[in-house]
């Protein structure tokens, strides 16, 4: 939930802090509230004074997130925990890479840019897939069933608009796909992060058991 909140925080002080031009959340893509230079970049006027805080917001979200995961990796059992592990470190990695990489001219000049792609695509579809892969364990992590099948639903529109965005590239304003795809995973994480902390007490026992792997 941590990460989540990490993430929104980051990208709303981000995206005020622009004046010329003022952000937009259909136009520009989320990239754009990290890109370090003020120019005119792929036919869009970016300036964005904060970019730093929203740099460090996707690696904070991405260490948060992989907390999340060993905790998580705890009560999960068999191949699903192997699963979870691998996907929880290859999202973990994409977020890291997203912040430590830009989308910049520099970016394009240095030959550089494919590594904030891949993070980004390695953050948005490994994150949706966690939340699918998760949330069919509800019965692991006593989560109700209408908890576990919004974490499905989330994480399924998340893939779609992910490859819509790719699918309608320049059709489509950019953000609009693009933010659905993110903002899929950021709401499943606020959902079941909050419901597991919050509301199952029973989580919290299980967590303070060894897991099998460690028995």
């Amino acid at each position: 939930m941590l990460s989540a909140l990490v993430y929104a925080i980051s990208e709303t002080v981000t995206a005020r802090a622009w004046s010329t031009p003022v952000y937009s959340y259909s136009a520009n893509y989320i990239s754009d509230l990290g890109n370090p230079q003020c120019a005119l970049y792929d036919g869009r006027t970016v300036c964005s004074p904060l970019h730093a805080l929203m740099n460090w917001g996707f690696v904070a979200q991405g260490l948060l997130l992989a907390c999340a995961v060993l905790l998580v990796g705890r009560v999960v059992r068999g191949r699903t925990r192997a699963v979870v592990l691998g996907i929880g470190a290859a999202t973990t990695a994409g977020f890291v890479l997203t912040g430590a990489t830009h989308s910049s001219p520099d970016a394009v000049a240095q030959g550089t840019l494919w590594l904030h792609y891949a993070g980004a695509t390695m953050a948005i579809l490994g994150g949706n897939v966690l939340a699918i892969v998760l949330s069919r364990q509800r019965r692991q992590l006593r989560i109700p069933r209408a908890v576990g099948v919004a974490g499905v639903v989330l994480g399924a529109a998340g893939i779609v608009a992910a490859l819509t965005w790719l699918a309608t590239f320049g059709v489509v304003p950019p953000g609009i796909p693009e933010r659905t795809a993110v903002y899929a995973f950021v709401l499943w994480q606020l959902l079941v992060g909050g419901f597991l902390l919050h509301v199952t007490q029973p989580f919290r026992a299980l967590l303070s058991r060894p897991s099998r792997a460690d028995s």
